[in-house]
C-alpha cells in the first residue's frame, strides 16, 4: 500500500505541475475539466446515481467552460459564493457531525456546484497573468503542507479530537500543526516566487492561512459522504490514494477561498 502510494504520487505530482505551467488557459480547463467529471463519478456513485447524473452535473461544467473564459468576473463570482459556501460547512461538520443541518448539504447537487466553484477559481487563477500558473500551484502547496504537517503533528501531539464522528485521527493539535506548515509555505511562495513585501505579503499569508483552515473542511466534508455510506475510499483509481475525490477533497475546499480573497487584495 505505502509501496503503491509513494508511486502514485512520484508520478502524479510532477504530471500536475507540469500541465498546470505549459497548458495554456484554455486546455488548462478543458483537462481539469476531465479531472472534474472523474471527481461527479465518483460522488454520483456516493450518491448511487448513474451516468445520467453524471451528464446532467456535466452541462453547467461546460457553460461555464464556455462562458467563463469571456467572463473572468462569472468566475470569480461563483468562487467567491463557493467559498462562502464552505465556510457554512465548516460550521456544520463540527456543529453536526454525520447529521447535516439540511440533507440538501450532502446531496449530489451540492457536489456539482463545489466541484464547478473549485474548476471555476482554479481557471481564474490560472489566468492571471504572468503569475497565474505558479499561484495555481502555490495552492496545492498550501493544501499538501496543511495536510502533510496536521498528519505528523497529530501524530505526535494528538490529544483532542476535531471531529471524532467524521474523522477520529484529526485533532485539534493537529490543524494547529497543518496551519504551521501552510504559513510556512506561503511565506517562501509569497516572498520567494511571487516576490511580495509588506502589506500584500501579510495579506498573502492571510489567504493561505484561510485556505488551510478551509481545507480541513473539504476533507471532513468528504470523510463525512463516506462515513454515511460507509466506504473507506471514494474510488480506485489512484493506487494507494483512493479515488479522485480522495485525492483533491482539500483543494476543492480551499482554491475558492485563494481565488476570491486574493483576488481582492491583489
Amino acid at each position: 500500500m505505502i509501496r503503491a502510494r509513494l508511486i502514485t504520487a512520484v508520478v502524479l505530482a510532477p504530471t500536475v505541475i507540469a500541465l498546470t505551467l505549459l497548458l495554456d488557459d484554455f486546455w488548462f480547463g478543458l483537462v481539469l475539466g476531465g479531472v472534474v467529471l472523474l471527481g461527479l463519478r465518483e460522488w454520483a456513485a456516493l450518491k448511487s446515481r448513474g451516468v445520467a447524473a453524471v451528464l446532467a452535473g456535466a452541462v453547467p461544467l461546460a457553460m461555464l467552460f464556455v462562458l467563463g473564459h469571456e467572463s473572468p468576473s462569472l468566475l470569480l463570482a461563483i468562487s467567491g459564493v463557493a467559498a462562502c459556501v464552505w465556510i457554512g460547512l465548516s460550521v456544520d461538520l463540527l456543529r453536526n457531525g454525520l447529521e447535516p443541518f439540511h440533507s440538501v448539504l450532502n446531496s449530489y447537487p451540492m457536489g456539482v456546484f463545489l466541484l464547478s466553484g473549485a474548476w471555476s477559481a482554479a481557471v481564474l487563477i490560472h489566468g492571471w497573468a504572468d503569475v497565474g500558473p505558479i499561484t495555481v500551484i502555490a495552492t496545492l502547496c498550501i493544501v499538501w503542507a496543511a495536510d502533510s504537517f496536521a498528519y505528523f503533528a497529530g501524530k505526535r501531539f494528538g490529544r483532542k479530537r476535531l471531529a471524532p464522528a467524521l474523522s477520529p485521527g484529526k485533532s485539534v493539535e493537529g490543524v494547529v500543526g497543518g496551519l504551521a506548515g501552510t504559513m510556512a509555505v506561503a511565506v517562501v511562495f509569497g516572498y520567494a516566487v511571487l516576490h511580495l513585501d509588506g502589506v500584500k505579503l501579510a495579506a498573502w499569508i492571510g489567504c493561505g492561512l484561510a485556505a488551510g483552515l478551509i481545507s480541513v473542511a473539504g476533507d471532513l466534508y468528504e470523510s463525512r459522504l463516506k462515513r454515511i455510506v460507509g466506504v473507506k475510499d471514494s474510488g480506485r483509481l489512484l493506487p494507494g490514494h483512493g479515488g479522485i475525490l480522495d485525492r483533491i477533497d482539500s483543494v476543492i475546499a480551499a482554491m475558492p477561498v485563494i481565488a476570491t480573497g486574493w483576488s481582492i487584495i491583489r
